[in-house]
């Protein structure tokens, strides 16, 4: 964040009143919105620090004590004063709440400063409240009940900056090169690891072995077993190289490892175990074939994103809690915002949702055609408009590889009646239109 960059942005949020909203929406970004309804993203992120305009999607709602502060004493409060300070990339915001009871002026410190980008809540005595990073070191120390000593102005020595005349296309722009810059790279690490994943269920799926050739093997042990048993008598338990006549009179050579009887039992085991894994090989190979289906689809949807946000809710670094693995094959659970987002990625995953939803739930589905289900487990509260949306364009993504425009039908579980399996009727919806 360039000095000269900031002192423009403080002239022009100096015109507003009010902080209607204030919160993080991000690890390093704080959204304010200014009367009503101007809102700025402020990205404290040490290496690209900012100030835009986004929608972007809040991934998770924070509740550190930083957060809880931030709300108590700038939420719906009145601008006092917003500076940047002098000689230094420091942007002022100062504030008045009135509480029940008394007062409250604040200033809200965000520091553009490299290293030690920071974000600091301070009373009117200047005494620090909160902050997002705490630290001490020789020459300052950002720990609750401290006085904030603020940091002395510098020759700041940078290239001419732009003079802003459009400050709505100033934020505009800078969203798009903050996002452009970051997005490939979370992308491509995002894909990278998926393509790993499909790699090796690529060669789990090439060297899955037939139905045919198992009961082959199968076939094979329990003839050798039962020749073995047919000659036991003849047969000493030191004997390792058998050489037996079958019942077409062929001479048939058997290796072993143990005594013939233990051999014979050993057979007649793998034999039987041969037969049942032909009997499922077909649901292992389908197994196989969602995963891969669903990694592409993930992908797809990864590639299209234009949102970093998005793309860590649909590919988070630790994923789902492990009370859930058991269910993996099934649906796929998404967390945003407090909210749980849950997708079939089969018809035994669509009916497991349809089966275990509950009543208040949202229920999502393409109109007039197959399509994922999308549960989103609403703890009896209203969707509000970033959830619905989300959680129809999961439907669309993970329903179609196709591009276009597709509508989608939502409503509360309670009026989705099951006819068969995964086949639905359902009332009282109502229809969003998602283009991708």
């Amino acid at each position: 964040m360039k000095y000269k960059i900031l002192t423009q942005i403080s002239e022009f949020l100096s015109k507003f009143r009010k902080i209607s909203s204030i919160k993080r929406i991000g690890d390093l970004m704080i959204a304010i919105r200014f009367d009503g309804d101007y809102e700025l993203i402020f990205d404290l992120n040490k290496t690209s620090s900012a100030i835009y305009k986004s929608n972007q999607i809040q991934i998770k709602e924070y509740k550190a004590p930083f957060d809880i502060l931030l709300k108590k004493r700038l939420n719906s409060a009145k601008i006092l004063s917003i500076k940047t300070l002098p000689n230094n990339r420091i942007l002022a915001i100062k504030a008045s709440f009135l509480g029940s009871y008394k007062e409250l002026v604040s200033t809200l410190y965000l520091e553009f400063t490299g290293r030690f980008t920071n974000a600091i809540i301070c009373d009117e005595n200047g005494v620090i409240l909160e902050a997002l990073h705490h630290f001490d070191n020789s020459t300052r120390s950002i720990k609750v009940g401290k006085v904030l000593t603020l940091l002395e102005g510098i020759e700041i020595k940078e290239k001419p900056s732009q003079i802003i005349e459009n400050f709505d296309e100033y934020f505009q722009d800078e969203f798009v090169k903050i996002s452009l810059k970051n997005l490939e790279q979370i992308k491509a690490n995002k894909i990278a690891n998926i393509n790993k994943k499909i790699e090796i269920l690529n060669s789990n799926l090439n060297t899955l072995q037939t139905s045919y050739e198992l009961n082959n093997k199968a076939n094979e042990l329990n003839q050798k077993a039962n020749l073995i048993i047919a000659n036991l008598h003849n047969l000493n338990d030191y004997d390792r190289d058998l050489k037996l006549m079958d019942y077409s009179g062929n001479i048939i050579q058997i290796t072993i490892d143990s005594s013939p009887k233990i051999a014979a039992n050993e057979m007649f085991k793998s034999s039987k175990k041969l037969r049942q894994k032909a009997q499922n090989i077909e649901i292992q190979k389908e197994n196989l074939l969602t995963k891969l289906e669903f990694l592409n689809s993930l992908k797809n949807a990864i590639n299209t994103s234009c949102d970093a946000n998005e793309i860590e809710i649909l590919s988070p670094k630790k994923q789902g809690q492990k009370s859930e693995a058991k269910f993996n094959d099934l649906v796929e659970n998404f967390y945003i915002n407090g909210y749980k987002i849950s997708l079939g990625k089969s018809q035994k995953g669509n009916e497991f949702l349809l089966k275990n939803a509950k009543k208040d739930d949202f229920w999502f589905h393409l109109k007039d055609r197959a399509s994922a289900h999308v549960i989103v487990k609403s703890n009896k509260l209203n969707l509000n408009e970033e959830i619905t949306l989300f959680a129809a364009k999961l439907c669309v993504q993970f329903s179609t590889k196709s591009s276009g425009s597709y509508e989608v039908d939502y409503t509360k579980r309670q009026n989705v009646k099951i006819q068969n399996g995964a086949f639905v009727n359902y009332v009282n919806y109502k229809t969003i239109v998602i283009k991708i």
